[in-house]
């Protein structure tokens, strides 16, 4: 294998996982938005006791949820906004144009800021759970 087929190889493996990591990250944030929702709304003891002992954590996973979703629209988006702006540049021989590298950019950002919200929701719901339950492990960092 040439180094320019394995380049390739690296590649096609690298955006295989990217589309992966962005499915993962989305299904974070509905997951989120559903478990904190269900327990916030729920009559059962376990939710109780989240409500009394987590409920701003609860939200603040809600909220992470909801900025994670709005995040994959806005990588989603930016792409395909760039990408529009370079395929419609026949001038210029179909590159991106610097609004189209700003879009992409963007685009960029979004993905890396929608990765940070499904790990600190994910803590943020993870933590509470344990605190409410009891848990001699560490939960905030500033508990």
């Amino acid at each position: 294998m040439t180094p320019d087929e394995r380049r390739k190889a690296f590649r096609l493996n690298q955006d295989y996982f990217s589309g992966k990591i962005s499915e993962l990250a989305r299904n974070i944030g509905f997951g989120l938005v559903a478990v904190s929702y269900a327990l916030l709304t729920s009559d059962g003891v376990f939710a109780k006791t989240m409500i009394a002992g987590a409920k701003d954590e609860l939200t603040l996973a809600a909220f992470a949820g909801c900025l994670i979703v709005l995040s994959d629209y806005a990588q989603l988006l930016f792409g395909w906004w760039s990408a529009g702006r370079a395929a419609g540049n026949e001038a210029g021989d179909y590159n991106q144009t610097r609004f189209g590298k700003a879009l992409a950019a963007l685009q960029f950002i979004s993905f890396y800021i929608k990765q940070a919200l499904a790990v600190w929701g994910a803590w943020i719901l993870t933590s509470s759970t344990w605190k409410v339950a009891g848990s001699p492990l560490p939960t905030w960092p500033w508990s």
